[in-house]
């Protein structure tokens, strides 16, 4: 990634190496791999976006099924640049740079096809030359499938290739009369022949008498056979390798003309595949995207940068357990970040850097929907011992070059990430060098995010509001870090704590919290149960997001038993429904038969024909009719959307009404599905099982703004719950509607009234989505947006008919 403004040691700081090499794994083809690895920055925030847009459409693609098709792209660079000098391919390089080209086309017409769900990438798909016609099918229909040029490449080489299989069944048929005769026979060591020096013969005793006359072209190794072209071959042979060398120059001068091909069309072709490529790594992010759960941040310039529950890419990618935490740095601003060693402050720091560079470079980044990450100029970062024995720098010699090309670039556009700033000296005068370069940072409009264990960075957050103090979670009884960022409170480090639970003598630590000081042993101490208070809230957050889970899962399994159930009841009803019918069938069948029987015979058929009508009407009365529900029958007035019904055909199955009749035919859900059966195959359901059905039709539902119902008094919502509330933030949109539905259906069952569903800000895209959804659903009376203590915008709160 060459961009000077976020330098090489940044990206080796941050781990980006890593992360395009896992951008890399994920393409199809090498010179895609080799781009993605070499991943260019974008040149503005317009760029990143489009980048971004792309790569969304493409997730959408695989979502559906329908990922592009790299099969057959390659790097032909090489063979292309070989044509344009005059070279000439052999089969398996022309068959390979035709095979590129028709992948190249393939992908251009699967892209093309799809503009409807991704039409940036159809219109990024158009650009890419089709040379199928003029250059892959020449090329392709002059070879077999074994990559032999086929007989068909020119009418010349089937005639030659005729002409040698004629020689060849020729010498053969000779070399067949020699064995049968008797006295050439004698001489020879086996009935076979072979070649040598591309020309037939057979094997011969070298003690035998000389009666077979010919040209001796070589011995076995024992020396007990010579290889001799008999004389009676000699013409024969030497006419085969005047055709053999023939065919040989047609099959070149085939070989250069179909290189014409590819010289002719060089340019279109580096650029088809260069296109393709681009597609590649584009895919490939898209794959990466959904392996981290990533999502695109707002990239609008200025203003904070703020992550809602990053996490650390390459952590995600290992299967590590990676904590999500929240970050909001603004400019002019510096987060100073303490706690002790091995709690997570330079994870939560290269966490904020791979952010901000893949947002740079157009990457959805580790976090949840609704990030922001505004355009940067330039990203430093300085992690790690960084000693150059070259320049004869010691640790702190180099760090204080870094923060002198730092200072350098601060500005408003620029972030810097330093890990323990001015550490390595002594900690008096470091510290203040460590304040007055953060000042400088500030003061220039920069966002700053460090790592530190001096005491005076702590404290300036009480005194400077430019400083924002984080600590990370340490579980002090454990002795384990949280990786937890808390804003807003210092961390304490636990160093003597740490000494005392691994066994240092009490004396020795109680001498060093002496030395320590009473009042600074004091701020320690409340720092340390600050701390441990801070770990007990997190271990409870982590059982809650536990038993949260488990619920869920008790939820869908209640679901799904459910479900199951009923469709076990549907098919018992119908399948005893269905003997009848096949029963009844088969008495039709008989009767059927009597009838053509009696046709055929005209005496008696009047009587015959009426007894036998007489029996078909006894037997359709005495049919049974098909399960159906005991309710009042329909009437089209009250089959209005929301109506509860029972489907006769489904056993009785319990349905809702979406569409008024039309034509005698009814729209109805039932559980999850739609479907239309006929008016007169529903009933209404008993009165306890209704629901109100003064809603209005769907069509007149759906709303594209929030309902202007904020003063009615029976809009008044309860208070949320966990087990009125569903939490759709970070879901696809796909995913998100088939949650909604089954907690619909759940919330129907529970008799409740009221729901929430929180979706977020966001690009608005599902917000959007729910709305419609809740806003045409049969069982939704009316929502309207969150108060403001309930999330506002960010939720949509139904009304359910109860």
């Amino acid at each position: 990634m060459a961009d000077p403004l976020v330098p090489d040691k940044t990206l080796a700081d941050l781990g980006w190496p890593a992360l395009v090499d896992a951008l890399a794994a994920r393409c199809h083809t090498e010179p895609g791999a080799a781009r993605a690895r070499a991943l260019a920055p974008c040149r503005d925030a317009g760029e990143a976006t489009q980048r971004m847009h792309w790569i969304e459409e493409l997730r959408q693609l695989r979502a559906g099924g329908e990922p592009p098709p790299f099969a057959g792209i390659c790097d032909v660079g090489p063979l292309v640049a070989r044509t344009d000098k005059g070279g000439v391919l052999d089969p398996p390089e022309l068959i390979a740079v035709a095979e590129a080209v028709r992948g190249c086309a393939r992908l251009r017409r699967h892209l093309v096809d799809r503009r409807e769900v991704a039409p940036g990438v159809a219109e990024l798909a158009a650009a890419i030359a089709d040379r199928s016609h003029d250059v892959a099918g020449p090329i392709l229909d002059a070879f077999e499938p074994d990559g032999r040029l086929a007989d068909h490449a020119s009418p010349r080489l089937a005639d030659l290739r005729r002409r040698h299989a004629a020689l060849h069944e020729r010498i053969v048929a000779r070399i067949k009369r020699l064995f049968d005769d008797p006295r050439a026979a004698a001489d020879l060591q086996d009935r076979y022949y072979t070649q040598r020096e591309d020309r037939y013969v057979v094997p011969v005793r070298s003690d035998a008498p000389s009666r077979l006359r010919g040209i001796v072209h070589g011995t076995s190794q024992t020396g007990a056979t010579l290889y001799v072209e008999p004389e009676v071959l000699v013409d024969l042979n030497n006419r085969l390798v005047v055709a053999r060398d023939e065919i040989a120059a047609e099959e070149r001068r085939i070989l250069a003309e179909l290189s014409g091909y590819v010289r002719e069309d060089a340019a279109a072709i580096r650029d088809a595949v260069d296109r393709a490529c681009w597609v590649d790594v584009l895919d490939a992010a898209a794959r990466l995207a959904d392996d981290l759960d990533a999502h695109a941040p707002d990239l609008a310039g200025g203003g904070a940068l703020e992550l809602r529950a990053a996490r650390h890419p390459l952590m995600v990618l290992a299967g590590r357990p990676c904590v999500a935490n929240d970050l909001r740095v603004e400019p002019g601003r510096a987060v100073v970040i303490s706690g002790p060693n091995a709690g997570g402050k330079t994870v939560a720091l290269k966490t904020i850097g791979l952010a901000a560079v893949m947002a740079r470079a157009g990457l959805p980044i580790a976090a949840a929907a609704g990030s922001r990450v505004p355009w940067l100029r330039a990203i430093h970062s300085d992690i790690g011992d960084d000693q150059s024995l070259e320049r004869d720098l010691s640790t702190f010699s180099a760090h204080v070059v870094h923060l002198r090309d730092m200072l350098a670039d601060a500005g408003p556009d620029a972030l810097f990430l330093i890990d323990e700033v001015a550490a390595g000296t002594a900690p008096e005068q470091g510290a203040a060098l460590a304040q007055a370069v953060l000042e400088a940072m500030v003061e220039r409009g920069a966002r700053a995010v460090v790592t530190t264990h001096f005491e005076p960075l702590k404290a300036l957050a009480a005194r400077d509001a430019r400083f924002v103090n984080a600590a990370v979670g340490f579980d002090l009884d454990r002795l384990e870090p949280t990786f937890r960022l808390h804003l807003g409170a210092p961390g304490s480090s636990g160093a003597l704590h740490v000494a005392r639970r691994f066994g240092l003598p009490e004396e020795v630590v109680a001498r060093a919290e002496a030395l320590l000081g009473e009042g600074r042993g004091t701020v320690e101490a409340l720092l340390a149960e600050a701390q441990a208070a801070r770990a007990a809230l997190d271990r409870e957050r982590e059982q809650v997001d536990r038993l949260r889970a488990e619920a869920d899962a008790d939820r869908r399994a209640a679901a799904a038993a459910r479900a199951d159930a009923e469709a076990r009841l549907r098919r018992i009803a119908e399948g005893a429904h269905g003997e009848a019918v096949d029963a009844l069938r088969r008495a039709r069948a008989e009767l059927d038969a009597v009838r053509r029987r009696v046709r055929r015979d005209p005496d008696g058929a009047d009587g015959a024909a009426a007894q036998v009508d007489a029996l078909a009407r006894a037997v359709r009365a005495a049919a049974p009719a098909p399960p159906a529900a005991s309710g009042a029958p329909p009437d089209a007035a009250e089959l209005r959307p929301g109506t509860h019904v029972v489907v006769t055909t489904f056993g009785g199955a319990a349905a809702q009404v979406v569409d008024p009749p039309r034509g005698g035919k009814l729209v109805v859900r039932v559980g999850s599905a739609r479907m239309t059966v006929p008016v007169d195959a529903v009933r209404l359901a008993p009165p306890a099982r209704r629901r109100r059905t003064d809603a209005p039709p769907r069509t007149r539902v759906r709303r594209e703004r929030a309902p202007d119902w904020a003063d009615r008094a029976d809009d008044q919502a309860p208070a949320r719950t966990v087990d009125n509330t569903l939490d759709l933030r970070g879901e696809r949109v796909d995913d998100a509607l088939a949650r909604l539905e089954r907690f619909l259906d759940d919330c129907i069952l529970a008799e409740r009234d009221v729901v929430f569903v929180v979706h977020g800000h966001g690009t608005g895209a599902l917000r959007d989505a729910v709305r419609r959804e809740v806003g045409a659903h049969p069982v939704v009376a009316r929502w309207r947006p969150g108060d403001l203590q309930d999330g506002g915008d960010g939720v949509t709160v139904c009304f359910l008919r109860t």
